[in-house]
């Protein structure tokens, strides 16, 4: 009898291990924040928006403008800021993840400014 309750005790604990870390992993597949800032005055804005890797594109978007989405592990992360202004300016982007700077592109043209910055998370 004892060595029954014992074989039921082990096989319990495994099964509470296997479960721990299979919750461990989901966490660590979701554990990146991710979040997009641009600079600019009118700009379209196109990013990954999801794990998906789906890509959006929004027009007349300033420096107001924010997203964000929590990704995984090995995901492609993306954002591109176009001047539209008749105004020549710089535009710049922003990409922190879990709210550390991980890029930061500013660019000056006389003619118009785009900037882009891509990444993968790791």
């Amino acid at each position: 009898m004892p060595l029954k309750i014992l074989q039921i005790n082990l096989t319990i604990l495994f099964l509470a291990c296997c479960l721990l870390a299979c919750q461990k992993e989901e966490q660590e597949k979701a554990s990146y924040h991710v979040k997009y800032h641009i600079g600019c005055t009118n700009c379209m804005v196109v990013y990954i928006s999801d794990t998906a890797g789906t890509q959006i594109t929004e027009h007349q978007q300033n420096s107001e403008w924010t997203y964000s989405f929590y990704g995984q592990k090995g995901q492609k992360i993306l954002l591109l800021a176009y001047n539209t202004s008749t105004f020549h300016q710089s535009v710049n982007v922003k990409i922190h993840v879990n709210d550390s700077l991980r890029k930061d592109r500013t660019t000056y043209c006389p003619v118009n400014g785009v900037s882009f910055a891509v990444d993968t998370l790791r």
